[in-house]
């Protein structure tokens, strides 16, 4: 198994993340080798991300 974490710094409401994030949930969800996502959101400091999950390091 394999961790992924990403951030990324945007100006946006958290309920347009959490909007944009339920759109990409399908997309995410077919990636190859995938197991979870979980979606980071700190509304306060504009920091966004996701916490991946896969079976193996590729």
């Amino acid at each position: 198994m394999h961790i992924q974490i990403i951030n990324f710094n945007i100006k946006v409401s958290g309920e347009d993340y959490e909007k944009g994030a339920m759109e990409l949930a399908p997309v995410f969800a077919d990636l190859p080798g995938l197991i979870s996502k979980h979606w980071l959101a700190d509304e306060a400091t504009n920091t966004y991300g996701g916490v991946y999950l896969w079976a193996d390091k590729k």
